[in-house]
């Protein structure tokens, strides 16, 4: 064999046991491969297994998927697409969960109650701001702290801890009203349980009541006020269905006013009690009207009407429509307005009564308030003030009498006196000849309490009894000088006779003597005039001597003395041709005479014609006494007959008491007859009487002889 052959031939050999080698390598990997591949295909079979396991499918048996199958449809690749798509759902999910999670805690956060999540070992888990808000606490994180510790001081779990009661049931627990901190919390208590039913998470809400609370016992303070009230109000009110006109509720007062118990009243038809008319004539759902301040009836129970002021109302409650009525008991307002209506019939009467007492007053009266306003004048007062009673209202007292004069002083006088008392105020009348004086008289009105409420006034005219006054001054001047003249001369001429009697020559003597016989003359008629007037004043009877007279001689006799003693002056007297008889006293007519003459000459100081004459006319004889002297004025001849009047006291040479022209008019008058003057200033003046042919007494015969007559 050659070397090639034989290189060969030892290739050959050693190729076939590479080979060989090869071939068992390969074997061996084969079995490794295939005991691998076996492996692979259990471990894909498990995985996908698991993932079908993990997507919810059963696994997958050997006869339902063998190996080559398995491996020709490519599980994994299968599962792993699925396994992607449910990655991607998972993602969205998540998404979703997350957003979800963000809006569960916001809500959890911005919660009004306080939250808290603990484990099944009662540690907090999570907790919202509110809760925070609602316990303060000291340390800053809750979490993995106990909630005995956090919330409960460290005082352990108490029997009604909610926490223990919801892991005790496993079911929610709620608890009312817990304290704490003095704050007041409705607890409840939540489980959250796994698949097995276990307990994993407790959630516990608490909810502030505390100012719940308090607004419920407000409320109920605010009903109980609202009831205290509703049942203490002296009125009777109701609550009424508007539709069937039941009675829904009613006040203790509107029970006892129709003397049933409340609960009889509650339910019963308001008709029954409160209105006479039926629900078909209801005035308020019937007809629309709403019902104020009418006066109706209500019905005891014992069948008696009670008269009261009935209110209606509709209002709505609840969405339900109502009617709210309200009642007051008016029977002693009616009797009172009976006796009020009667009271005002009494006060108008009286008002009228008093109103004709007042019209009746002669003197102006004026009524007014505690401010001097006036409310009340008389027809005297309209009269003198010169304004009526509708124009005076209201207006100060002053103010009217200020129209008038007498302001300062009247204004004074009530500063001084406060308004009471009284006061001569002065009047002018417009075109008036002399001023008029009146009394102002002011009393008090007092009202309740002593208060004064008004004032009443009086203004009386005193004009006559100021000028009275003033001519008694001046007459118990004139008289103290017509006195003392003649009295001088009685005791001058009585002192020269009885001191020089024997050295007085017998005419002396005898005139001296004439003298004081003539003065004592003029004393006598003084004292007389004197004793006239206070018999006239004091109402005493003058007596009268009434027998036949002769006026002529009369006359002639009276007028003689003047004749001889009158130098300025020349008398000339006229008589009628006929008899001129009458029934009189003949010494008080000629006292008249001399009164009439003393004046015609002491007014004519100038001297003159003194005419004097007797003249009969119808059934009358008139005495006329004429002079030339200074005459009178109109308001002096008013005055003429006054008493104390002097028609000119200024002049003092002109002498006299003021009394004889008062007693002549008295003594005529008294004669059945009449007197009066006629004069103008400077041109002179003529007083003339006339007497009756017969004087007759007020019982219709003649009187003869002795008789009195009564001074007035």
């Amino acid at each position: 064999m050659s070397l090639p052959e034989a290189v060969k031939s030892g290739n050959k050999a050693e190729s076939e046991a590479q080979l060989r080698e090869e071939i068992a390598l390969l074997r061996k990997e084969n079995r490794r491969l295939r005991l691998r591949e076996h492996a692979s295909i259990d471990y894909v079979r498990s995985k996908v297994d698991q993932l079908l396991g993990v997507l919810g499918t059963l696994p997958l048996k050997p006869e339902e998927l063998d190996d080559d199958t398995l491996l020709s449809l490519d599980p994994i690749g299968i599962v792993s697409d699925s396994f992607v798509q449910i990655l991607e759902n998972l993602k969205t999910t998540n998404d979703s969960l997350a957003v979800a999670r963000d809006e569960l805690d916001v809500i959890f956060q911005l919660a009004g109650a306080g939250i808290m999540v603990l484990d099944p070992e009662g540690r907090i888990v999570s907790y919202n701001r509110q809760l925070v808000e609602q316990f303060p606490v000291k340390t800053e994180n809750l979490c993995g702290h106990l909630c005995a510790e956090a919330f409960c001081h460290g005082g352990g779990r108490s029997g009604d801890c909610v926490f223990e009661l919801v892991m005790d049931s496993g079911t929610t627990q709620v608890r009312k009203n817990w304290l704490s901190n003095n704050r007041h919390f409705d607890v409840v208590g939540t489980p959250v349980k796994n698949a097995r039913g276990e307990i994993v998470q407790v959630i516990l809400v608490y909810n502030d009541i505390t100012e719940r609370l308090r607004h419920e016992q407000t409320l109920v303070e605010a009903n109980l006020r609202l009831d205290t009230m509703f049942d203490s109000v002296m009125a009777g009110i109701l609550l009424i269905d508007r539709e069937s006109h039941r009675i829904v509720d009613a006040n203790r007062y509107a029970a006892q006013m129709v003397g049933v118990s409340r609960q009889e009243l509650v339910g019963s038809g308001c008709c029954r009690f409160f209105c006479s008319t039926t629900s078909d004539e209801c005035p308020v759902t019937v007809h629309g009207l709403q019902v104020e301040n009418a006066e109706k009836q209500a019905f005891h129970s014992d069948g008696h009407v009670i008269p009261v002021q009935k209110t209606v109302v509709p209002i709505v409650l609840d969405n339900r429509h109502y009617l709210l009525e309200s009642f007051v008991d008016i029977t002693e307002r009616k009797k009172a307005e009976a006796s009020v209506r009667a009271a005002l019939a009494e006060a108008e009467d009286a008002r009228g009564k008093m109103d004709g007492i007042l019209q009746s007053v002669a003197d102006a009266l004026v009524v007014t308030d505690a401010d001097h306003q006036i409310v009340l004048m008389n027809r005297a007062a309209e009269k003198h003030f010169g304004i009526c009673l509708f124009e005076s209202l209201g207006l100060p007292l002053q103010e009217v009498i200020g129209k008038q004069g007498g302001l300062e002083a009247w204004q004074k006088f009530l500063d001084q006196k406060g308004g009471a008392g009284a006061i001569d105020l002065e009047f002018t009348d417009p075109g008036g000849a002399r001023p008029r004086i009146f009394q102002a008289r002011t009393s008090e009105i007092s009202g309740s309490g002593g208060r004064t409420s008004g004032y009443i006034t009086i203004l009386q005219n005193v004009t006559i009894e100021r000028e009275i006054d003033r001519m008694k001054s001046e007459f118990v001047s004139t008289a103290a000088h017509e006195l003392q003249t003649p009295l001088a001369s009685i005791i001058g001429f009585s002192e020269l006779l009885l001191l020089q009697k024997d050295e007085l020559p017998a005419d002396v003597q005898q005139e001296s003597l004439s003298y004081i016989f003539e003065k004592a003359e003029s004393l006598s008629k003084i004292v007389d005039d004197l004793l006239d007037i206070s018999r006239i004043e004091s109402g005493r009877p003058i007596e009268l001597f009434a027998e036949p007279c002769d006026l002529k001689d009369l006359v002639t006799s009276t007028v003689r003395p003047y004749q001889a003693h009158q130098q300025n002056h020349q008398v000339e007297v006229y008589l009628c041709s006929e008899p001129a008889e009458v029934t009189a006293d003949r010494r008080k007519l000629e006292q008249v005479l001399d009164n009439i003459l003393s004046n015609a000459f002491k007014y004519s100081p100038g001297g003159g014609v003194v005419r004097l004459r007797v003249c009969r006319e119808g059934a009358h004889y008139r005495v006329s006494v004429e002079d030339c002297g200074i005459g009178m004025t109109a308001e002096q001849q008013e005055r003429v007959f006054e008493k104390f009047y002097r028609a000119n006291a200024s002049d003092s040479s002109i002498g006299g008491t003021g009394l004889g022209m008062s007693v002549a008019r008295f003594f005529v008058e008294a004669h059945g007859g009449r007197i009066w003057v006629e004069s103008e200033p400077a041109k002179g003046t003529r007083v003339s009487f006339s007497l009756p042919l017969t004087f007759v007494s007020q019982q219709g015969r003649s009187l003869f002889g002795k008789y009195a007559v009564s001074g007035v």
